[in-house]
């Protein structure tokens, strides 16, 4: 294992850093022992609260029971309860996501699942060791009106329903959003991978190197392993890995049989070698992953490799969102802009300075003439923020 010995592990709490020693248990059963220190003066309090804010309170209560790790009667009971909700959710998840593609099928919509129970199974083998909050499906963007129409027949209502006098939101929106009312299930619909991060696969690629699950009794469709592993990087990258579930995922990935070469490709024609390299470095270091050394040599290290990771284990240790404003805004903004190659970031801003309905609403004109918004952006878009910045003082 090539572990990057600089990286400042010292200022986790020691809940924390327990928290990591049970997760390492999957690579190194030997690792922890019922004298360890790490047993000594723990908030247990806190240390259920990071396990919840992680998601990883499944693996940590298996392998406390493998383990018969000694820790309060209040902390067992407390995790058992939070696995049993997650258990019935996830059964509940795995009907309600066989219902949403069958639908989808039926009508001609091919679908890709990214998340849920279906991920659950295919990394773990298991979907209660895995919590999923929603359900992630990527569809093609030409069927997204489609698609609203029939989550509608089904119950479900759009949570966000922007304004659409231009065709912007194709352009601009990641997902969106449904949520069911009478089930409390939310289905997020993505037309893109990770769109903020650059350019990625096309969706008939996708379909055509796309895995199988018959976890239900219906087929269902998710993504091969090369394309898996390169949304579950760049999306963990993207979000800085404040979440150790992510890794988790990353380091049950590294069990596969993966194509070296497929994903050497991805990862050099999508720019996603520093969220890749990111992703090994902190697996390595957290998590005692196995990285063989055909995936450590897919690693192209540069200058910022180290500050990327050292910055995802700041907001893994201050267990914050990187989106929390008012947080750490500004912070994640330059973390972001690391992160991105010159060419994501001419993409990005390229993407910016598409219009916007928000233009539409600033400075309307007749449909035959919305071309002129493409000339217009730069301007209408410094007038809304001036009017913006006004508002605010």
């Amino acid at each position: 294992m090539v572990q990057n010995n600089n990286l400042n592990l010292h200022l986790f709490s020691r809940e924390l850093r327990l928290l990591i020693a049970l997760l390492k248990l999957e690579n190194n059963k030997y690792y922890f022992s019922e004298t360890s220190e790490l047993l000594v003066d723990v908030d247990w309090k806190k240390f259920i609260q990071l396990a919840k804010h992680h998601r990883v309170y499944p693996m940590v209560y298996e392998n406390i029971l493998r383990k018969s790790i000694n820790v309060p009667d209040f902390v067992m009971d407390t995790l058992n309860n939070l696995c049993f909700k997650n258990t019935m959710n996830m059964l509940t998840l795995t009907a309600e996501i066989e219902t949403v593609c069958k639908t989808l099928a039926s009508n001609n919509i091919q679908t890709l699942v990214l998340k849920g129970p279906i991920l659950a199974d295919y990394l773990y083998g298991d979907i209660s060791k895995r919590t999923s909050k929603d359900l992630d499906i990527l569809v093609p963007i030409t069927k997204i009106e489609k698609v609203e129409e029939l989550l509608y027949s089904l119950g479900y209502q759009l949570e966000y329903q922007g304004s659409r006098i231009l065709n912007d939101w194709k352009q601009k929106v990641n997902h969106l959003s449904f949520y069911h009312p009478k089930r409390h299930i939310q289905v997020e619909v993505h037309v893109y991978l990770n769109r903020t991060m650059g350019l990625e696969p096309k969706f008939n690629d996708l379909w055509i190197r796309k895995n199988t699950s018959y976890l239900t009794g219906t087929p269902i469709y998710f993504l091969g392993i090369e394309d898996l592993f390169f949304h579950l990087v760049t999306h963990g990258a993207r979000h800085a890995w404040f979440r150790l579930r992510w890794l988790v995922d990353i380091d049950k990935i590294l069990k596969k049989e993966i194509n070296y070469m497929k994903l050497l490709e991805l990862l050099e024609k999508y720019e996603a070698n520093r969220s890749y390299a990111q992703a090994i470095d902190l697996c390595d270091n957290l998590l005692d992953s196995k990285v063989g050394e055909k995936l450590h040599n897919l690693i192209r290290y540069d200058k910022h490799q180290l500050k990327l990771t050292q910055i995802a284990i700041y907001f893994i240790n201050n267990s914050i969102s990187p989106h929390a404003k008012e947080k750490s805004g500004k912070f994640y903004k330059k973390y972001s802009k690391s992160l991105r190659t010159k060419k994501q970031r001419l993409l990005l801003i390229m993407k910016l300075m598409y219009p916007s309905s928000s233009d539409a609403k600033v400075f309307p004109l007749p449909k035959p003439l919305h071309f002129l918004y493409f000339p217009l952006r730069p301007f209408i878009w410094s007038y809304r923020r001036i009017r913006m910045r006004r508002g605010n003082s």
